[in-house]
């Protein structure tokens, strides 16, 4: 049975993390990873109010996270000594963390490996809540039912997944933003808008889903250039635009895009920092791939349209989304291929793996078209340098040929006349 689920309460704007006075209970664990929310006053500023309310607050700093199930073991057995009835996260990557160790709090004889199947996880909050602040990036946790775990190259990047773990309630300050660097917060936007974009391709069927994941696209498109200049106002609208886009993705599941960037991810060298640079790249090629369907490929025209993006063909307009997307990731400076991570040669060794975990990942379930594996080894091919089959004409054997996606524009022309 279909279903939509957010935070019960967002609350957004300056200080707004001094609302942590409006929750109620006896004791707070804030969990935080490294030294980030120390030092920008957040931590300071969430234990304050805090302890305003009378509440006991201890500190739990979650910082060997490269061993996961070590961290998330001790974190939850610190939390049974304390035995809080909140748990409040600092920063994305401390939510996701703090999601895992929550659920080994509430049930001590459950495991990590316990945690693979979605959608199966006992009743949560017999003994806390969750509050989670985000910071820019990390795949918006703040608003979804995902818990990322990780992989590494011998094995499969992989999250829990399930509505229980959904935060009761997210505080989303524009502080968070500020101080992030401009390569976190275009890489942030364009997480978001990749994970916007793959939420509108496949909730034909979720209507809840379309509002936040249109809004989301339309803010990074408006706002993501200034943001990265260090724009205030810029920065604060990508946050929200973060928060939407995980709500529209987490009602869908994500999609083709979000499972081939958690497993390229888990092999590069330096993990899940890589990820939101990684969506840009990934992003085009899964337009295009899902583009084939006349369905899907409509969806993405209206989507384009409704950004501004000119185009009566359909193929058209998704030729202009694209553009747009390459764009946008050219005037921010961003890596745009996946030969600019590093040793592509011995990226490329390993394609044919990626590309069967991708194939697999639950997030490929939701994408609107059918993946296989030979569909998503296809796409890394195509990924490794700017996409080589650009252009709707081209000339072969001296006679000019229509590419594809040439016949789709023919096709998309022939349509509209005959209307």
């Amino acid at each position: 049975m279909p279903r939509f689920t957010i935070p019960r309460d967002i609350h957004y704007g300056r200080e707004s993390v001094g609302l942590l006075s409006t929750i109620r209970g006896k004791r707070a664990m804030l969990v935080t990873v490294g030294g980030e929310m120390k030092q920008r006053g957040i931590l300071s500023r969430a234990e304050t109010a805090l302890r305003r309310t009378g509440m006991e607050v201890r500190l739990l700093e979650a910082n060997n996270l490269e061993h996961v199930e070590q961290a998330v073991a001790e974190g939850a057995s610190a939390m049974r000594a304390f035995a809080p009835d909140w748990i409040v996260a600092l920063g994305s990557m401390a939510i996701d963390a703090a999601k895992l160790m929550w659920i080994l709090y509430e049930y001590p004889e459950a495991a990590l490996s316990d945690l693979h199947l979605p959608f199966s996880l006992p009743d949560l909050r017999r003994k806390a809540r969750f509050a989670a602040i985000p910071s820019i990036g990390g795949g918006a946790p703040e608003a979804t039912a995902f818990a990322e775990v990780g992989g590494t190259a011998e094995q499969y990047a992989w999250a829990a997944v399930d509505y229980g773990i959904v935060p009761d309630v997210t505080f989303i300050d524009p502080e968070l933003g500020a101080a992030a660097s401009s390569v976190e917060v275009a890489e942030a936007g364009l997480e978001a808008f990749a994970y916007a974009l793959d939420a509108y391709a496949a909730c034909e069927d979720a209507p809840f889903a379309e509002p936040p994941a249109q809004k989301a696209a339309e803010l990074v498109l408006q706002h993501l250039v200034a943001a990265q200049a260090g724009d205030g106002f810029a920065r604060e609208q990508i946050l929200y635009a973060q928060t939407l886009a995980g709500i529209a993705f987490s009602n869908v599941r994500a999609g083709l895009t979000h499972a081939l960037v958690r497993q390229t991810a888990a092999v590069l060298a330096g993990g899940r920092a890589q990820r939101g640079a990684l969506n840009v790249v990934f992003l085009p090629h899964v337009i295009r791939f899902n583009a084939e369907d006349s369905r899907i490929r409509a969806r993405y025209a209206r989507l384009a349209r409704a950004l501004g993006l000119r185009g009566r063909a359909d193929t058209l307009a998704v030729q202009a989304l694209t553009d747009e997307i390459e764009a946008l990731c050219a005037t921010l400076k961003l890596a745009c291929t996946l030969r600019q991570f590093g040793n592509a040669q011995e990226l490329e060794g390993r394609f044919p793996a990626i590309a069967a975990r991708a194939a697999e990942d639950f997030c490929t379930q939701a994408n609107p078209r059918a993946v296989s594996k030979e569909d998503a080894l296809e796409i890394y091919q195509d990924a490794i340098d700017k996409n080589k089959k650009e252009g709707r004409l081209v000339i072969e054997n001296n006679f000019l040929k229509a590419t594809k996606e040439g016949l789709y524009v023919l096709n998309d022309i022939l349509v509209d006349f005959m209307k």
